[in-house]
């Protein structure tokens, strides 16, 4: 996928619950939903810095996917090499998996670790201000498992448990009009999904069936895929 599509399919695959927990929480904590909306995002761009032309390498996202490439996803290949030559330097290959999700964790746990020294410690930024950044944080990994989830819907597909494992892949073609066909498949069902949560109480109830529903709604898009990649 693209990294527009990754964007808007990432962000209307959280919508629905994000929706429920803006009823939900507090005034005080939309701020923190918001980082955590950040971090999904980011996460949605990160795994491409292994490839060039990524959107996560231009524009206003450039500084970010700088950083993720040079000082992350190329030593961290360097240092997975040592163990095998499966780790190597190419598209799609182990920061398209759950090892890389792990990994960015871990990783991106350490800027994030110094932003918030500095801002408490050294500009006095308040606490309850300067943490917020560990919402960024959290909200990462589910950005991140929902462009492998999105890539799982491409010819390339993904493999989940690299270097073993199969590859998990659809009838989408990267740019084509599948794609297109694939991202108005995303919109139609998640935003209509998203305005009857929306209508409903604001509970745990409703949060738990938002997020049952996102499954739900993944599953019986990637079956009919086949389907809406031929429209």
């Amino acid at each position: 996928m693209r990294g527009e599509s990754h964007l808007t399919v990432s962000i209307m695959i959280s919508l629905p619950t994000t929706m429920v927990l803006f009823n939900m929480i507090p005034d005080t904590m939309v701020s923190a939903l918001l980082y955590i909306l950040g971090g999904i995002m980011l996460g949605s761009l990160l795994p491409d810095v292994d490839a060039s032309d990524a959107k996560v390498l231009h524009g206003y996202w450039k500084p970010i996917g700088l950083f993720g490439k040079y000082l992350f996803y190329k030593p961290m290949t360097w240092i997975l090499r040592t163990r095998s030559d499966a780790f190597r330097d190419e598209h799609r290959g182990y920061l398209h998996s759950l090892l890389g999700c792990f990994l960015a964790i871990i990783f991106f746990a350490i800027p994030i670790a110094i932003i918030f020294v500095v801002s408490t410690y050294i500009w006095l930024v308040p606490l309850d201000t300067s943490i917020l950044v560990w919402y960024a944080w959290i909200g990462l990994p589910f950005g991140f498992l929902m462009h492998l989830v999105e890539d799982s819907f491409t010819k390339s597909g993904v493999r989940w448990v690299f270097p073993r494992g199969k590859t998990y892949s659809s009838h989408t073609s990267t740019g084509k009009k599948s794609e297109y066909n694939l991202l108005s498949a995303f919109f139609i069902t998640y935003g209509v999904f998203t305005v009857i949560v929306w209508m409903l109480p604001a509970s745990f109830t409703t949060l738990f069936g938002a997020i049952v529903g996102t499954v739900v709604l993944l599953v019986i898009l990637y079956t009919v895929n086949p389907i809406i990649s031929k429209l």
